[in-house]
C-alpha cells in the first residue's frame, strides 16, 4: 500500500495578493510618493528664499545672482512635479491626489513661465552690468588722465629741480630723491613725465573691463543658466498636465491650427475677420439703439417736467385769479355796507 501523501503548500511565488491588497499598497505608495514630491518643492523654495533675501531688483548683480540659484535647482522642483504625477497614476482613483496633482500642474505652468521670463531679465542684468563696469572703467580712466594732466602741468611750470621735487610731493607724484637734484632740471621733467606716463599706462591697463579674461567665467555662467532656464520652462510646460484637454501645456502649444489644410489658412483668416466685421456691426447697432432709447427717454424726461412747469403755471395764475376775485367780492361788500350805513 502506499503512503497518504501530505498536502503541500503552495509556493510564496504562486500565491496572488487580493486586488484589494493591491490597490491599498497602490494608494499608501501614491501618497508617500506625492509627499516626497511637495518635500522636494519645498525644499526649492526655502533654499532660493533665503538665497536672495534681501531682495534687491535694481540691482542687476542680485539679479544675476538669483538667476543663477534658481537655474542651478531647477531639476529640484521638475522632479517635485514628475512625482505628483507618478502618484496620479498609482492612484487613479484617489480624488485627493489628483486634486493635488491638478494644483501642482497649476504651479507647473506658472513655473514654465516665470523660467521662461528668466531669460529676457538675465539678458538686461548682464547688459546692465556691462554698462555699469564701462561706464566705472570710463570714469576711473578720466580720473587717471586728470590726475596725470596735473602732474604734467606741475612739472613744466617748475623753475628748478628744488621746485620740481616740491610739487611732486605735493601732488603725490613720483618722488624725486635728493641725489637726482643734482642734474639738470629738463632732464628730470624729461624722466618724471616718462614715469607719470608709464603709470598712467599701466593703471589703466589694470582697469576692469568687459572685455577682459576676468568676466568670461561670468558670461559663460549666464549662458549656461539661460539655457537651463529654457530647459526648465520646457520641462516645466510638458509637465503641466491639463485634465479637460487630456494633454500637457507644450502639447497645447504645438497642437494642430484649427483649419484642417494648409490653404484653408486664408479661408480660416477670411472668416475670422467676417466674424470681427459682424462683431463690429452689432457693437456698433447696439450702441445706436441705446444712444436712441437715451435720448427718448431724455426728451420723454424734458417733457415730463415742462408739463409740471406748465400745471405750476397755471396753478398759480389760478390761484392769483381766485385771490383776486376774492379781493374784489370783500371791496364791493364793503362798498355796499358803506352804502346803506350812508
Amino acid at each position: 500500500m502506499s503512503e497518504p501523501q501530505s498536502p503541500s503548500l503552495p509556493s510564496p511565488e504562486t500565491v496572488a495578493p487580493p486586488a484589494g491588497a493591491n490597490q491599498y499598497i497602490g494608494d499608501k505608495s501614491a501618497r508617500l510618493i506625492l509627499a516626497a514630491s511637495y518635500a522636494l518643492i519645498a525644499i526649492f523654495v526655502l533654499v532660493n528664499c533665503f538665497d536672495s533675501f534681501p531682495v534687491r531688483l535694481l540691482d542687476p548683480a542680485w539679479i544675476i545672482a538669483t538667476s543663477f540659484s534658481l537655474a542651478n535647482s531647477v531639476s529640484i522642483p521638475i522632479a517635485g512635479v514628475g512625482l505628483a504625477h507618478v502618484a496620479a497614476a498609482l492612484a487613479p482613483l484617489d480624488a485627493t491626489i489628483e486634486q493635488r496633482r491638478r494644483l501642482i500642474s497649476r504651479l507647473s505652468a506658472l513655473a514654465a513661465l516665470g523660467f521662461l521670463l528668466m531669460l529676457p531679465l538675465l539678458g538686461f542684468a548682464t547688459w546692465r552690468g556691462i554698462y555699469n563696469v564701462n561706464r566705472g572703467a570710463k570714469l576711473q580712466t578720466d580720473a587717471y588722465n586728470r590726475m596725470a594732466g596735473k602732474l604734467i602741468g606741475a612739472i613744466d611750470l617748475s623753475s628748478s629741480p628744488q621746485d620740481l621735487q616740491k610739487k611732486m610731493v605735493g601732488l603725490k607724484g613720483p618722488q624725486i630723491s635728493d641725489q637726482d637734484l643734482e642734474r639738470p632740471l629738463a632732464e628730470l621733467k624729461q624722466r618724471q613725465k616718462q614715469i607719470i606716463e608709464l603709470t598712467l599706462q599701466n593703471s589703466i591697463n589694470q582697469i576692469p573691463r568687459p572685455n577682459s579674461e576676468n568676466f568670461i567665467p561670468l558670461y559663460r555662467q549666464a549662458l549656461r543658466s539661460a539655457l537651463l532656464s529654457l530647459v526648465g520652462s520646457i520641462a516645466f510646460a510638458a509637465l503641466a498636465w491639463n485634465p479637460i484637454k487630456q494633454q500637457s501645456l507644450l502639447s497645447s502649444l504645438f497642437a494642430k491650427p484649427p483649419y484642417p489644410k494648409p490653404n484653408g489658412f486664408l479661408m480660416f483668416i477670411k472668416k475670422k475677420l467676417v466674424e470681427f466685421k459682424q462683431s463690429n456691426l452689432a457693437d456698433s447697432n447696439r450702441s445706436q439703439a441705446k444712444a436712441l432709447a437715451h435720448r427718448r427717454q431724455r426728451e420723454s424726461r424734458m417733457e415730463i417736467i415742462q408739463q409740471q412747469r406748465e400745471d405750476k403755471r397755471n396753478y398759480e395764475m389760478k390761484r392769483k385769479a381766485a385771490a383776486e376775485r376774492d379781493r374784489k367780492e370783500a371791496q364791493a361788500e364793503r362798498q355796499a355796507k358803506k352804502a346803506r350805513k350812508s
